[in-house]
């Protein structure tokens, strides 16, 4: 689905996963916590778990254990240091 998504067919996003080395998985992940940085510098009034619902994790505790391994810091902290540079 994803790569009819982007208009690719699947081979090719399956042989440029692996010429990057990425499993398919962890760049959705990846692609998650992307967004999830974006949505917690932008919505400063955001709930970790409404960020994480939006961002397609169906699991708080999940999203804040793989956004911590992704960035060093939880979602809070992100949040509250991207709070500070906009103020």
């Amino acid at each position: 689905a994803v790569a009819e998504e982007l208009g690719v067919p699947r081979y090719l996003l399956t042989a440029w996963l692996r010429s990057h080395d990425l499993k398919y998985a962890d760049w959705m992940t990846n692609l998650r916590i992307e967004e999830a940085k974006h949505m917690l510098s932008e919505h400063p009034d955001w709930s970790n778990e409404y960020v994480a619902q939006q961002c397609g994790f169906t699991d708080r505790t999940y999203f804040q254990k793989k956004f911590k391994l992704n960035t060093g810091i939880s979602p809070s902290e992100y949040q509250a240091r991207a709070n500070k540079k906009t103020s």
